[in-house]
């Protein structure tokens, strides 16, 4: 079981992967759900990784804070005293949670230095441990808009002003300068100003490459998942993290395998004059006998690569007056494709 339970909405999984991927990286263990398949024991699963946890982590954003199911394992995680919820989106966190410290990890960029990724390690190290997170505070709740929108309008204003005065006594100062003799002589040529732009990802290696063909191939949430955990900082990593946004539910045509076994009866109809003969008769009875169940299931429409194998068992013989009548019962497997119709979820494309 895992030290860290997280619940998220599926459409924030771009963004909750990078936090994934860092909590990883300091040597916690996590669990999502992007690793099971929904099933008979998707529910026991979820259950018994909420329960085991020692930390519980709750990503609060535009999408989330609406949905049941993350506002019910939060509150599992709340019950126990080891909730920490995060917010990526500027949002309220739902009712009932708005007085537990709440990490801010709106537009965190994968950044290890940054002062809130560090409050939010130092607060869930402590919730493993077993103590009481002291790096964070009860989140503050959301000015006014129009109050917002007020101080920011008067912060332009006033840099405004500086910037004009900055400007003007530069300007003064500039012309005082030229207009005075020798002013240009062996005056330092102007300087530039560094370049911002950054530099193109290195190559990938042939390791790297082929997981990113892999994941481009299958199209699938885990695929790409499985690149990112592998190359965090790789050079598609910022394409993996963007296309895991686009994951949809698609109906396609698969082709599942299914395959049966049972014990097949083999005999000899006519007594043959030895029992190794007998035998060998009733063997090749049983094993026609089940390559002509095996065909007559891949014969039907919707199923293909019809294929059988069997397992030799000793043969049963009695003596006749015309010889030996004998019967064999090998195990034998027959194996299949059938072709369905399944919800996948494909990434990209």
């Amino acid at each position: 079981m895992a030290d860290i339970f997280i619940s998220y909405k599926k459409e924030d999984a771009g963004r909750v992967v990078r936090i994934v991927e860092g909590l990883r990286a300091e040597g916690f263990s996590v669990w999502w759900d992007h690793g099971i398949t929904p099933g008979a024991q998707w529910d026991q699963t979820i259950h018994n990784e909420l329960n085991a946890a020692k930390a519980v982590i709750a990503i609060w954003s535009e999408q989330s804070v609406g949905a049941p199911w993350v506002k019910e394992e939060a509150g599992v995680g709340k019950n126990r005293g080891i909730l920490l919820p995060i917010r990526i989106d500027d949002v309220d966190p739902p009712l009932g949670f708005s007085l537990i410290q709440m990490g801010d990890l709106i537009g965190w960029s994968g950044d290890i230095k940054d002062s809130h990724w560090q409050m939010v390690l130092a607060a869930l190290r402590a919730i493993v441990s077993g103590e009481r997170p002291q790096a964070l505070e009860a989140p503050p709740r959301r000015r006014q808009r129009s109050a917002l929108l007020v101080a920011i309008l008067a912060l332009i204003l006033v840099v405004a002003t500086a910037l004009g005065a900055l400007l003007y006594f530069n300007g003064a100062a500039q012309r005082q300068s030229a207009e005075a003799p020798g002013a240009n002589i062996g005056s330092a040529p102007p300087i530039q100003a560094p370049s911002v732009e950054t530099p193109p990802a290195g190559a990938p290696n042939a390791s790297e490459q082929s997981a990113w063909d892999q994941a481009v191939a299958v199209q699938t949430r885990q695929a790409f998942q499985n690149y990112l955990v592998l190359y965090p900082n790789g050079a598609y990593a910022s394409r993996a993290r963007d296309v895991l946004l686009t994951c949809r539910m698609e109906t396609r045509e698969v082709w599942q395998p299914g395959r049966v076994g049972q014990v097949i009866r083999g005999v000899n109809a006519t007594a043959a004059p030895s029992e190794v003969a007998a035998c060998q008769v009733a063997r090749d009875n049983a094993r026609a006998n089940g390559e002509r169940a095996c065909r007559s299931i891949a014969a039907n429409d919707g199923y293909r690569n019809g294929e059988v194998s069997f397992t030799e068992a000793p043969c049963s013989c009695q003596r006749t007056p015309g010889g030996y009548i004998c019967y064999a019962d090998p195990a034998y497997s027959c194996s299949w494709e059938m072709r369905t119709q399944q919800q996948v979820e494909i990434c990209g494309g």
